[in-house]
């Protein structure tokens, strides 16, 4: 008989667990693959759909590719994972389908990241093309502190923490908005705002969620992100500017439990329901 459900995990958060439960009770034959103490292989039973949660995109990214590989559906698949768990292909694929971004130069190294920093101009926001909850993501005021990061990361052994993302600061970019997607359809939408001070709107640094009512152009922004990006179920941070939404970032293993605090939504059931309903196709 052949295995419904599987969910790739790492480290078994609160979402991984809610989405678990919300499985089992919908009814769906379930197996739970945790990277730390199972190989995966190409040989492996294959489930008829793999709901990808690790928490290392990297894992992630290798995890999906080996059930895609076996004509598996993945959620997300990992070509999406990829793409949003880098900020540079995640920039070139918005470029691509000419979805409007903050100015931001790529920069490998510290004469490039000078020069950007010169062509942007102060504040600007410094940060890698991986990495999550804000980490390495620095709001830079003036040259000497941009000296001090670039020998900073030049200690760093990694290409990837070398390579700088000079980004134009959006003035009102304390505030973002989350928006949350689930196939082709919009889940929600809240703003996320700092707290005390801090400066990034992570959940993970304290940030506070409230609901945001969805207008057309960001509905617009949002729908045209999906399909630049791929993938099932994604969360698109969006900047609004002078009334003109800009995309920031997308997470292709969206968090989710503050948004389901701030908007009272039942994401893991609505993800059941949809795997259920992928399942029945």
């Amino acid at each position: 008989m052949e295995l419904d459900v599987e969910v790739v995990v790492d480290i078994v958060r609160l979402e991984e667990k809610l989405i678990i439960n919300s499985l089992r009770n919908i009814g769906l034959d379930l197996v739970i693959t945790n990277l730390k103490l199972k190989p995966l292989s190409w040989i492996d039973k294959a489930p008829y759909l793999s709901v990808i949660r690790p928490i290392s995109m990297q894992k992630a990214v290798y995890s999906a590719c080996i059930r895609n590989s076996m004509n598996v559906k993945t959620i997300n698949n990992y070509t999406s994972i990829m793409i949003a768990g880098d900020k540079i292909l995640t920039l070139s694929k918005l470029k691509e389908f000419r979805i409007p971004f903050p100015e931001t130069y790529v920069a490998f190294s510290s004469t490039a990241v000078i020069k950007a920093g010169e062509e942007i101009g102060f504040p600007l926001v410094d940060k890698p093309p991986i990495g999550s909850w804000g980490r390495l993501i620095t709001l830079v005021n003036d040259m000497q502190v941009l000296r001090s990061i670039i020998e900073h990361r030049e200690m760093m052994l990694s290409q990837s923490t070398k390579t700088h993302m000079i980004q134009r600061y959006i003035k009102e970019g304390r505030r973002d908005i989350r928006v949350l997607t689930l196939g082709d359809e919009i889940v929600g939408a809240v703003t996320r705002t700092p707290n005390g001070g801090e400066w990034r709107s992570n959940v993970a640094l304290g940030a506070r969620m409230e609901p945001y009512k969805i207008d057309t152009d960001l509905e617009d922004i949002v729908h045209r992100t999906i399909k630049a990006v791929g993938g099932d179920f994604l969360a698109i941070d969006v900047f609004l500017e002078d009334g003109r939404y800009l995309v920031n970032e997308v997470n292709g293993v969206p968090e989710f439990k503050g948004f389901m605090n701030a908007t009272k939504i039942n994401v893991p059931e609505l993800i059941a329901k949809y795997i259920k309903a992928e399942i029945k196709k």
